[in-house]
Formats: C-alpha cells, sequence, structure tokens
C-alpha cells in the first residue's frame, strides 16, 4: 500500500479488497457469485485511487515466462525437490499442468478485476471541476493495470503474434467487473486489439509524473506500447512509442556511481514497478538455480553489470541485480517498464528501419552508463543488419531476468532464428523446438473445468 494513503482510506478499501479477494478465488467464482450486499462499495474517487494504489495486487505479475527461458538452469536437487507443476513445465512436458501453481492464471485477473470494478463504478460518481484530473489518473491507472496483466497473460497461455492471430486463440477479455459476464476465449488478434486500445486511451488520461513508481505515469504507457508492439513486430510502431516515451523521460542510471543496484526509489530508469512475484518459490535464490555460463561470459572486464548484477561462488553464477532490490523478496524479477528496456526498443526498431548510425547513437547512450568511466568506446556498425545483431546481443545482457526473454524468443522464432531451447538434468536432454506448440503453456486445469473454455492445442 503506498505511503500517501491514509489510514482512514485503508480502513475504507478493506472491505472493498476483501470483495476482490472473495470473488477472485477462481475465475468461475467471480463469474458466478453475486458479491454480498453488506459489503461496502466504492463510492468517491478516493475509493477508487485507493483500490487502485494496492500495489501488491496491481504490481505484481507472474515471473513463469523467466522460469520457462533460457537465462538460467536449476540445479538437478531444486529441480527434483519442485513441484510436479514446475518440474514439468521446466522440461517443457506437453503434458504439463498448472495444479500448484493456478495463481500464474488466477493472480492476473485478480488485478485485472480490481481495474474492471474502478472502471465501472468510475461513469457513477460525481465529479466537480477540481476533480478532473483525479479522474483522469484513476481511469488511465485502471486501464494499465488491465491492459499490463492481459499482456502478460498473452505470453503464457496464447501463440505469439503472427499472420494466423485473427484466428490464433487469444485470453479471456475481463472488461467489466459484472459476475454475469460470460467465460469466453477471444483470438489473439482481439486480445492485442485490446491491449494496444486500453494503453492509447491510457496514455491519454495518465500525468507526466507521479508520486510513485507503482503508479504508471504517461511514459510507462508509451514505453509499454513499445514493447507490445515490438512482440507484435510491429517495428514502426514499437519504435515511434519507443520514441515517444523517452521524448517524456530518458533518464538513465550510471553504474558507476553505485555497488548494487539501488532500490527503486533511487533508481531513475524506472516508470512503472512491477515485479514477477506468482512464480516458482526460489527461482532466483542462488542455491537454487545458476545463470547461464554463456550468457555470464559476453560481458567484458569493464562491464559494470558484471560485478553489480551476478555473482560468483565456487564457480557457479547467480543473479542479484534486481531493479525489486527493496522488496523482501530480492529475488523476484523486475518486469516493469523502465527506460534502458526502451532505448534498447528504439536502437532495434531504427536499424531494422536501416538507420544504423541513430540506431548505435541509442546503443551507446545506454551502454556508456554500463562500463567503467573511461574504458568504452562508442560501438559502430558497417550496416544496418550488423548494427541490428550487436542491439540484439546487448538487448539479452541488459535485460536478462526481465520477463522479456520468452517473449523474444517467440517472435524471433517466427522470424527465422530457428532457435531450441534445451535442459540437461542428470544427462538426460530435454528441448523445446522453435514454434512447438509448447511455447504456449497450458491453462489450469480448474479453470477449464469451471468456466468450460478451450484449453490450448497439445
Amino acid at each position: 500500500m503506498h505511503q500517501n494513503i491514509t489510514l482512514r482510506t485503508c480502513l475504507k478499501i478493506i472491505p472493498l479488497f476483501s470483495m476482490v479477494l472473495a470473488m477472485n478465488s477462481s475465475c468461475k467464482k467471480y463469474l458466478n457469485e453475486k458479491p454480498k450486499q453488506n459489503l461496502a462499495t466504492p463510492s468517491t474517487l478516493s475509493d477508487l485511487q485507493a483500490l487502485l494504489d494496492n500495489g501488491y495486487s496491481n504490481g505484481n505479475s507472474t515471473c513463469y515466462s523467466e522460469f520457462l527461458a533460457d537465462n538460467y538452469y536449476l540445479t538437478a536437487s531444486a529441480w527434483s525437490g519442485a513441484t510436479i507443476d514446475d518440474r514439468l513445465n521446466y522440461t517443457w512436458d506437453k503434458d504439463a499442468k498448472l495444479i500448484s501453481r493456478s495463481s500464474i492464471w488466477n493472480a492476473p485477473y485478480s488485478a485485472i478485476y480490481n481495474a474492471n470494478l474502478v472502471l465501472d463504478y468510475l461513469p457513477n460518481i460525481k465529479i466537480s471541476a477540481s476533480d478532473s484530473t483525479s479522474y483522469k489518473n484513476i481511469k488511465g491507472t485502471a486501464l494499465f493495470c488491465r491492459a499490463f496483466m492481459f499482456y502478460q497473460l498473452a505470453q503464457l497461455f496464447c501463440k505469439p503474434f503472427t499472420s494466423s492471430a485473427a484466428t490464433d486463440l487469444g485470453i479471456v477479455l475481463r472488461t467489466t467487473a459484472a459476475v454475469e459476464a460470460a467465460s469466453t476465449r477471444s483470438t489473439v488478434q482481439q486480445t492485442y486489439d485490446q491491449i494496444i486500445n486500453d494503453l492509447t486511451i491510457a496514455s491519454v488520461f495518465l500525468p507526466a509524473t507521479t508520486l510513485f513508481s507503482t503508479q504508471p505515469n504517461n511514459a510507462a504507457a508509451c514505453g509499454l506500447l513499445a514493447r507490445v508492439y515490438l512482440s507484435m513486430r510491429d517495428y514502426e510502431n514499437a519504435g515511434i512509442y519507443a520514441g515517444k516515451a523517452l521524448n517524456l523521460n530518458n533518464s538513465l542510471l550510471n553504474y558507476n556511481a553505485i555497488t548494487k543496484i539501488p532500490g527503486f526509489k533511487q533508481n531513475p530508469e524506472i516508470q512503472f514497478l512491477s515485479r514477477g512475484g506468482y512464480g516458482p518459490i526460489g527461482l532466483f535464490d542462488p542455491a537454487a538455480s545458476r545463470v547461464d555460463s554463456n550468457l555470464y561470459k559476453t560481458y567484458g572486464a569493464d562491464d559494470l553489470r558484471k560485478q553489480i548484477c551476478f555473482t560468483v561462488s565456487a564457480g557457479a553464477v547467480s543473479w542479484q541485480g534486481s531493479y525489486t532490490s527493496e522488496f523482501i523478496h530480492v529475488y523476484d524479477p523486475f518486469d516493469g517498464v523502465a527506460n534502458d528496456e526502451i532505448y534498447l526498443v528504439r536502437a532495434e526498431c531504427l536499424a531494422r528501419a536501416g538507420s544504423k548510425d541513430a540506431a548505435m547513437a541509442d546503443l551507446n547512450t545506454l551502454l556508456k552508463n554500463r562500463y567503467k568511466a573511461g574504458t568504452f568506446t562508442g560501438l559502430t556498425a558497417s550496416d544496418a543488419n550488423d548494427a541490428l545483431n550487436i542491439i540484439l546481443t546487448e538487448r539479452r545482457k541488459e535485460l536478462v531476468f526481465r520477463g522479456l526473454r520468452w517473449t523474444d524468443l517467440r517472435r524471433f522464432n517466427v522470424e527465422g532464428a530457428n532457435i531450441t531451447l534445451k535442459r540437461d538434468i542428470n544427462g538426460t536432454v530435454y528441448t523445446l523446438p522453435p514454434n512447438d506448440l509448447r511455447w504456449s503453456i497450458l491453462i489450469p486445469e480448474v479453470e477449464i473445468n469451471r468456466s468450460g473454455i478451450q484449453q490450448n492445442p497439445r
């Protein structure tokens, strides 16, 4: 809960949040059950703002996409001690379920319900001219939070955006808190249309700055739009929105001024703070997982990320560079919106458009803040394709454990990169070939049984 919420407001919002929890114990429950009449309902803008300021619901997503990707590997003992869900999904088993991990599906929908509740009640609240700014901010925040969670779900439970998006199965697009609304799967095209529409409107309503990084601002909306368009391989629009975001705020953290990643309050790069708080426990615990050694070797001796973001013990490399460092769960990955990502998005899109010099200028702006002072010489490229390859290499290095690698691998394979993922557990090798159906995980069986929605094919 944000520090600017008064005790009185918190006490008012407790029954509201209780209603949210009661109605969101499962998707089916909040579709079929009526709210109890004696529960408080929001009646003021302060009520709705307090509901949105519940960061532990709206600022928590899932790091399960990171769990599926290739930035790390589990030790054999950690894998054998994991739940059956995690063991099977770690090896991309075709029958992998989410029995004990149903929160991977439910938690984002809880936040979506929260946002929809705000959007449903907002038109019923009478406001004065002096309330206009607050009204716009609340609407923009709710739309942003809904779009953010829709996007997170799409990366796990939908195929990547391709020419078959109009017929591929999308997610359940809940756009109202009404319990009577039907639960059906959209298409991938409809899913991304909804996300883009929500964020486009949000970018108009959100303010230039906010008091807390868990409250999205205009730059965050533009930055998230850039991420969404990049995942769709719409590089023109991704570049446009990355540019808009950086025009609003282009601050970067100079790694020469730090010895460890600072808390989010001191990190000027963060435009929206979110952490992957619903993934496997201990995923980024050094006792359970190791960073891919080949990835670690790509960092040069003068690259400050090598010493700030990683730790090496007995030859084993572990991660310690999350932008969520002030949270108790220090290994939860940051998957919010930050300027380093946006610089890389714009650089990639410029390279793809043939503007190699502008692309490399963006990349070098970022990298000079990552290398030991006096050691960095700006990188150059022989042509646009060379620039693109350099930028994608740096993207991997900069955005490790940011919840983005899974989506990147999916879009690269759609473009013919032919990347196969591999896991080696006690000599048994498991693989995930490019464009396999298992690049979309199965919806929890309990949700299939309750709502009757179609399961992902295998």
